[in-house]
């Protein structure tokens, strides 16, 4: 690698560090629009474990997204991940 190449990488990850970090301001700026008018008319719990390399989880998320649910948290465990799947309303 020439040092060209090599004084460009720390730039480059500073330039996605920065996007990344753009991003899930925006995201969450997303999130508390809708929060304004919406609220959350029904809540899943799946477990995303990496004993059975996350396949059932993955699954699950998957058919909960075609099913118009957003991830609303997720969480990390000994064991894999908790996702929390939240389907949205308008306010009543």
């Amino acid at each position: 690698m020439s040092r060209y190449e090599e004084s460009k990488i720390p730039e480059l990850d500073h330039h996605v560090d920065n996007i990344e970090n753009r991003m899930g301001w925006i995201e969450e700026k997303v999130r508390e629009l809708k929060r304004n008018d919406d609220e959350i008319k029904e809540i899943k719990v799946i477990e995303m474990a990496f004993n059975d390399k996350c396949e059932r989880g993955v699954a699950e998320v998957n058919r909960f997204l075609e099913k118009k649910f957003d991830i609303f948290w997720k969480q990390p465990t000994e064991s894999g991940y908790v996702f929390f799947m939240a389907k949205w309303g308008l306010k009543e």
